[in-house]
C-alpha cells in the first residue's frame, strides 16, 4: 500500500495556537485512579480562561485545519516537488518480504528475521520437504523446555517440564541424593584453646566429648564421627595439651564412644526410607530421593510422549492443509474453465448472462476458498500457513525463514485391528501416568513404614572409653582420671501420649488412602480413553471406505455433466452443483484419512506405546539431563 503524504510548512504560531488550545481543554479532565476517569465540571477560573479564548481557540484550530488539508491539495506548483511516496511495505527479495531499509536496528529477535508469508506469496515461497521421524527428531534436539501449543510458557512457566528436572531434583540439597546421603557423612572437629588461668574450672567444658571439667593452659583436640547405615553413631578423637598445673606438663589422650538404637530410629531400611535426621512427617532417606528422582523421569516422559503426540497431530494437520489446498486449487482451475466457456457461449447469444454471472460467482467462491485453505480463518481451519506455524513452535525453530515446510510422509490406510483386553493390559502397564502413581503410592508405602518406627520407644546402648596417652607427672589425680576410663550404658525415652507419632501414621495412611484412590480413577480415565481412540479409529476407517466410493460416484457425475455441457446443454447450474459436490466429498475423504491418522497417533498414546511406535526413546543419560531421542525408524519409515 503507498499513499502520497504532501509536506507542507506550518508556522510555529500556529502550532503554539493550537497546542494551548488542546491543554485548555485536557484541563477539564479528572483523572480516577485505576477506576477510570471522568470529565469534571471546571473551576471558576478555568470557566473564565475557557469562556475568554474559547472564540479564539475554535478559529485558530479551523485554522490550522484548513492549512493541514490544504497540504494534502495540489493546486500549487511550487509544492509539487515537495510530495513524496510513502511506502508501508518492505521490498521483496526472491518473492519474499525482506527488511525494511533504513529502519531502526536493534537486537535481533530469533525467528524474526523474516516477515509473517502473506496469501500472494505462498505460490512463490520454497518447498522443503520433511518426514514425521525429522520432525519428531527437531523437535527433541530443540526442546530443553518441553513446549506445548497451549502458551504455557509464557502463561505459566513455572508448570513447564524440561529435560533438566530430574537433575535438578537429584541435585536439591534437602531432598536429593547428596542430601540424604549427607547425614551419613564423615564429620571432623578440630580445635585449639588458650586460657590464661588453666585452674579455673569451666562448667561449660565439662560435657566435652572426654569429660574434661576444668580447662588446661593449652589445648588441642581432634576428632571424627560418623552414622553407620543402621544408625549407630559413632565418634574418635583425641585431646594434647599442656597444663603445669593440672598435668605437669604436656599431656594426651584418646578415646571414643557409640550410641545404638535398639528401637526407634534402628535398622538399615529405616535409616535408607527416614535418614538418621528423620522424624514424624519428615522423611529424607535415600529410598524416598530414589523415588522423587524417578518420578521426576517419569514426568519428563509424560512430557517427551505430549510434545512427540502434539508433533504427530500438528505435522498430519499440516498434511491435511496441504490436501485442502491442493483440492481448492483444482476446484478453482475448474470453475474458471467453466466460466470462460460460459463467457463464450453469453459472447456468441447462445445463452443468458446470468449463468455467466453464476459461473462468476463459483470462481469466486473457489477463490475464497483456497484464500482460506492457505491462510486459514478465524475460527475455522488454521490453513497451511497456521498449521505449518504451530509445527515450527513445536520444533523449536524460527516461525519464518522464507521457506513452507511439507510433510512427505505417506498416512496410513491399512487397516489396524487391536485386541481390546490385551491394549487395556497394555496401557495399564505402559502409561507413564500410571507408573508415575504407583512410584508415588511406593513412597507412601515407605513412609508409613518409617511412621511406624518412629513411633516406638527411643531405647539407646551408649558406651565411651577414654585413654591417657602417656604417665602425666600430674600433681592433680582427678585430672588424670577424667581421661582415663570406660562407660557402658542404656538410654530410654519417649513421650507419654505419642500424639505426633500416632498423627503422622494416621496422616501417612490417608495419604496412601487417597493416591490408591488416584489410582483407580486414572485407570478408568485409561480406559475410557481407549475407548474413545477405538471408536475414533473405526469411525475414520469407515469413513474413507465410504468417502472413496462416494468420491468416484461424484467424480463420474462431474465427467457426465461435462460432457453435456460441451454438447451443448446449456443447464451450467448441474456442471456448478456437480463440482461443488465433488469438491465438497474430496475434501471430507482427506479428512478421513487424516483422522484415520490421528486416531492411530492417539490410540498408541493412550496405550502409552507411543513413543516406541515414532523410535523414540531414552538417550545416553547425562549427569545434567534427561534426554530422549530418535533410535529406530517410526512406523511411517518402515
Amino acid at each position: 500500500m503507498t499513499c502520497l503524504i504532501r509536506i507542507r510548512p506550518i508556522t510555529d504560531s500556529i502550532i503554539r495556537r493550537a497546542a494551548s488550545a488542546v491543554v485548555a481543554t485536557l484541563c477539564a479532565v479528572t483523572v480516577w485512579g485505576s477506576g477510570g476517569c471522568r470529565f469534571a465540571e471546571p473551576s471558576k477560573s478555568t470557566s473564565a480562561l475557557l469562556n475568554q479564548d474559547h472564540g479564539r481557540n475554535v478559529a485558530e484550530i479551523a485554522e490550522l485545519t484548513e492549512a493541514a488539508n490544504a497540504g494534502f491539495q495540489a493546486d500549487d506548483g511550487d509544492d509539487q516537488e515537495e510530495v513524496q511516496p510513502v511506502s508501508f511495505e518492505q521490498p521483496m527479495h526472491d518473492g519474499v518480504a525482506g527488511p525494511v531499509v533504513g529502519a531502526a536496528t536493534g537486537p535481533m529477535v530469533l525467528g524474526m528475521e523474516h516477515a509473517p508469508p502473506r496469501r500472494d506469496q505462498f505460490e512463490r515461497l520454497t518447498r522443503v520437504p520433511m518426514s514425521l521421524d525429522a520432525a519428531v527428531r527437531i523437535a527433541l534436539e530443540n526442546s530443553v523446555v518441553l513446549g506445548d501449543l497451549g502458551g504455557r510458557v509464557l502463561s505459566m512457566p513455572e508448570t513447564m517440564s524440561s529435560t533438566l528436572d530430574p537433575a535438578i531434583v537429584a541435585s536439591n540439597p534437602m531432598v536429593g541424593f547428596d542430601a540424604a546421603l549427607a547425614a551419613f557423612d564423615t564429620q571432623i572437629e578440630a580445635g585449639l584453646t588458650y586460657n590464661g588461668n588453666g585452674n579455673i574450672v569451666n562448667s561449660a567444658f565439662s560435657g566435652g566429648q572426654f569429660g574434661v571439667f576444668a580447662q588446661p593452659e593449652t589445648l588441642a583436640k581432634l576428632g571424627v564421627g560418623k552414622v553407620l547405615s543402621n544408625g549407630t553413631k559413632v565418634s574418635l578423637g583425641g585431646v594434647a595439651g599442656y597444663d603445669e598445673e593440672l598435668a605437669g606438663g604436656p599431656f594426651a589422650a584418646f578415646g571414643g564412644e557409640f550410641r545404638h538404637p535398639l528401637m526407634r530410629g534402628a535398622g538399615k531400611r529405616f535409616n535408607q526410607i527416614a535418614g538418621p535426621l528423620g522424624g514424624p512427617g519428615r522423611y529424607g532417606g535415600v529410598l524416598i530421593a530414589q523415588t522423587k528422582h524417578m518420578q521426576s523421569q517419569l514426568a519428563v516422559e509424560k512430557a517427551v510422549g505430549d510434545l512427540v503426540r502434539d508433533v504427530a497431530n500438528t505435522y498430519w494437520e499440516l498434511q491435511y492443509a496441504y490436501l485442502d489446498v491442493a483440492t481448492k486449487q483444482t476446484a478453482l482451475a475448474t470453475a474458471h474453465e467453466t466460466w470462460s466457456r460460459q463467457r463464450q457461449r453469453v459472447a456468441a447469444a447462445s445463452a443468458p448472462s446470468d449463468l455467466a454471472a453464476l459461473a462468476h460467482q463459483q470462481v469466486c467462491m473457489a477463490e475464497a476458498a483456497l484464500t482460506s485453505a492457505i491462510a486459514g480463518t478465524r475460527y475455522g481451519g488454521a490453513g497451511v500457513y497456521g498449521s505449518e506455524l504451530r509445527l515450527r513452535t513445536l520444533l523449536g525453530i524460527p516461525s519464518a525463514d522464507g521457506h513452507l515446510i511439507v510433510p512427505d510422509a505417506v498416512p496410513l490406510r491399512a487397516e489396524f485391528r487391536f485386541d481390546w483386553q490385551d491394549t487395556q493390559g497394555v496401557a495399564h502397564a505402559s502409561r507413564v501416568e500410571l507408573r508415575r502413581q504407583r512410584e508415588v503410592i511406593a513412597q507412601k508405602e515407605l513412609e508409613i513404614e518409617a511412621a511406624c518406627n518412629l513411633q516406638k520407644t527411643q531405647l539407646d546402648v551408649l558406651g565411651a572409653f577414654r585413654k591417657l596417652g602417656d604417665d602425666a607427672d600430674s600433681q592433680s589425680d582427678l585430672f588424670g582420671e577424667a581421661l582415663d576410663g570406660w562407660q557402658l550404658g542404656i538410654e530410654m525415652r519417649r513421650s507419654v501420649s505419642n500424639r505426633r507419632e500416632n498423627a503422622a501414621i494416621r496422616s501417612a495412611r490417608l495419604q496412601l488412602s487417597r493416591e490408591t484412590a488416584v489410582l483407580q480413577a486414572q485407570q478408568n480415565q485409561v480406559n475410557a480413553e481407549l475407548q474413545a481412540a477405538f471408536t475414533q479409529l473405526d469411525r475414520a476407517w469407515n469413513m474413507i471406505a465410504s468417502l472413496t466410493t462416494a468420491e468416484s460416484a461424484a467424480r463420474m457425475r462431474l465427467d457426465a455433466q461435462n460432457r453435456r455441457y460441451q454438447a451443448g446443454d446449456d443447464q451450467v447450474e448441474d456442471v456448478l452443483e456437480a463440482q461443488v459436490r465433488l469438491t465438497e466429498i474430496s475434501t471430507q475423504l482427506h479428512r478421513a484419512v487424516i483422522d484415520y491418522n490421528l486416531a492411530f497417533v492417539q490410540l498408541q498414546h493412550a496405550r502409552g506405546t507411543l513413543l516406541p511406535t515414532v523410535g523414540v526413546g531414552l538417550s545416553t543419560a547425562t549427569p545434567e539431563e534427561c534426554r530422549f531421542a530418535q533410535e529406530t525408524p517410526s512406523v511411517y519409515m518402515r
